[in-house]
């Protein structure tokens, strides 16, 4: 069985929105992996942003002509559903309320991402890529939603845990279109 390649043109369009979600994601993973003071302040100041510049990132791709319509439609309601969950973590008030709009917001990706990778994987080679980061972020969602009740070190602890993977997958994606780019 062949390997599909990624089309050198389609590759050089998809090159800075994977860099610059896998670098967002990135920043959000090392920040919960180091940052030791966790409150509940910096929790919903860090989820905001990540989910609202994660948006942003995943919104720059889903407008790119070569992205299938059954991809890029999944796409916008994710990025809906985190720039939704991260105007709530601003306004939650104790860490449960701050651990299930984490959930429901890895969830909604995560599910937005599966399907509509699943949806155009036939089409578009990419989707691959979506459909890992769609399982990691339903998986990280449901992990949340078992642990609401932790403290804000043990929601950024499980939040950290599946951006970490994340951001492996699109560092290495992004790395694969660099390759993929310069094939003539």
């Amino acid at each position: 069985m062949s390997v599909k390649k990624i089309p050198a043109q389609t590759a050089q369009e998809l090159i800075r929105p994977v860099w610059m979600r896998g670098l967002i994601t990135l920043a959000f993973a090392i920040f919960t992996t180091f940052w030791q003071d966790d409150t509940l302040t910096l929790l919903k100041i860090s989820l905001a942003a990540f989910f609202v510049l994660g948006a942003t990132a995943v919104w720059d791709y889903a407008k790119l002509e070569v992205v299938p319509d059954s991809l890029r439609g999944m796409l916008a309601v994710g990025a809906s559903v985190w720039v939704l969950s991260g105007v709530a973590a601003v306004f939650v008030g104790t860490d449960t309320a701050a651990a299930v709009v984490a959930a429901v917001g890895f969830l909604g990706m995560g599910l937005a991402e599966l399907v509509g990778g699943v949806r155009a994987r036939k089409e578009f080679v990419p989707a691959r890529d979506h459909i890992l980061l769609g399982g990691v972020g339903v998986l990280t969602g449901v992990s949340l939603m078992v642990g609401s009740q932790l403290d804000p070190h043990g929601i950024l602890g499980i939040s950290g845990m599946g951006v970490i993977v994340m951001a492996v997958l699109l560092l290495i994606s992004g790395g694969g279109l660099i390759h993929d780019s310069k094939k003539a």
